[in-house]
């Protein structure tokens, strides 16, 4: 178990009393000291299948919190850039504004489809999780700021408002990187578990 990378006292204690357990009961049915041992470890099962299965459950809280919220991002930015691409798609709005709305959505899509593929592996979970938090904690400012902002810089010197499609298209774009960075915070977890799975 050591060997394979199952450090931590917790689990091999654990492992242990499993062990003993087993034996014990490999004993009471009869069968001698050697062979009651060797069943016992077969059934606890290979060191780097237990060591993927105490990675799963150690995961902590705070992680399971963070692609939670990595979740919240896609769900919010993508229920609220539908409600604009609806919008944008039923109004007199030219052609390229509604491709633009479009091609953000496409985007949205494409990186929480396929993102964790281009994200790195960071096999510490702390720093997984802080980076994580912190790409949702910007997400939700880099959107409260758009609202607060945007409407602001969408006007002309002259005073006339910029046409709908153009506003409407640049608000799908910052949804878009709301749920980019949300979808990172859930990507960096799912690229480490893929690693995990195919490597350790």
């Amino acid at each position: 178990m050591l060997d394979a990378g199952i450090k931590t006292p917790v689990p091999l204690e654990e492992l242990e009393v499993h062990l003993r357990d087993e034996v014990e009961r490999q004993l009471r049915s009869g069968i001698t000291a050697q062979p009651a041992f060797e069943i016992a470890v077969c059934r606890l099962g290979q060191a780097n299948a237990l060591k993927r299965e105490f990675a799963r459950a150690g995961r902590s809280t705070a992680a399971q919190l963070v692609k939670l919220a990595g979740i919240a991002c896609l769900v919010i930015a993508g229920s609220f850039s539908l409600l604009i691409l609806s919008a944008l798609s039923h109004h007199a709005s030219g052609l390229l504004f509604k491709l633009l709305g479009l091609s953000a959505m496409a985007a949205t899509f494409l990186s929480w489809r396929y993102g964790y593929r281009f994200l790195p592996v960071i096999r510490n979970q702390a720093v997984r999780t802080a980076i994580g938090g912190a790409c949702c904690l910007a997400g939700i400012v880099w959107i409260q700021l758009c609202i607060h902002f945007v409407p602001h810089f969408m006007v002309h010197p002259a005073g006339a408002d910029l046409p709908f499609g153009q506003f409407m298209a640049a608000f799908l774009w910052a949804w878009n990187l709301m749920a980019i960075l949300g979808g990172m915070a859930y990507g960096l977890e799912r690229a480490a578990r893929r690693y995990d799975e195919r490597y350790v």
